[in-house]
């Protein structure tokens, strides 16, 4: 019986017997294709390498806290929630400001990312805080309307009396809550100020020192000792 044929290994017979064999070196030709092949690779793995030096891997499912403070220190979160800088937010309301940033730190969030968060927040706020203040002036100026139907040419009247009463006998609270007000609510205010003026005596003479005195009305108030105006939200008498 004849001995099987052995392949002809050609140039990989002066290799090692343990990797004659391998189908891997069996497609190149000879030692010069395997050494072209080599240099390519080693040029793309040195590309590699210079590429993923500064790469960050993805926290795995069950990240500890510590791998999370590894992983976002890499990313570049500031070493403390004191150390992030917002401007025109650090002058303002230390304590709201002290916790946003303890959340931002908590979260990861870099010191760009707290830039833009910041800005399109105070941009949001901005926007709110005009829609708020378009919405106060309308409704006072319905508030106006219905109280000039209402009260006709006693209007400027009875707007200093409310003035008046507001200024001697609400305090604090009423005040604030007058100035929150719908217009619903400040048309309840104005006109239980004025009856509430009637009833305790405070309706004398309500007019402002530039208009001639009603009729049977006494005028407590010199001149000189007439009660400033309040902000009321309607237009001063002129």
């Amino acid at each position: 019986m004849s001995e099987p044929t052995q392949p002809d290994l050609g140039w990989r017979s002066s290799l090692p017997a343990d990797i004659q064999t391998n189908e891997s070196l069996a497609k190149f030709s000879d030692v010069g294709a395997l050494s072209k092949d080599y240099l390519a690779q080693t040029s793309k793995v040195t590309a590699l390498e210079a590429a993923s030096k500064d790469y960050i891997p993805k926290l795995p499912a069950n990240a500890t806290d510590a791998d999370r403070n590894l992983y976002y220190s890499a990313l570049g979160r500031p070493e403390k929630p004191t150390d992030y800088k917002l401007d025109g937010e650090d002058a303002n309301a230390p304590e709201w400001t002290g916790f946003w940033k303890g959340e931002l730190h908590k979260l990861g969030v870099t010191q760009e990312q707290a830039n833009g968060l910041s800005a399109a927040m105070n941009a949001q706020m901005t926007k709110m805080v005009a829609a708020h203040n378009e919405k106060m002036k309308s409704e006072v100026a319905i508030a106006e309307t219905k109280l000039r139907e209402e009260w006709k040419s006693d209007f400027d009247k009875n707007t200093e009396l409310a003035k008046r009463m507001l200024k001697e006998h609400g305090g604090v609270e009423l005040d604030q809550a007058f100035d929150g007000a719908t217009s619903a609510g400040r048309l309840g205010f104005m006109r239980a100020l004025v009856k509430f003026a009637a009833l305790t005596g405070e309706d004398r003479s309500p007019q402002s020192t530039n208009r001639p005195a009603v009729q049977g009305v006494n005028n407590p108030y010199p001149k000189s000792q007439m009660p400033p105006a309040r902000t009321t939200g309607f237009p001063p008498i002129q």
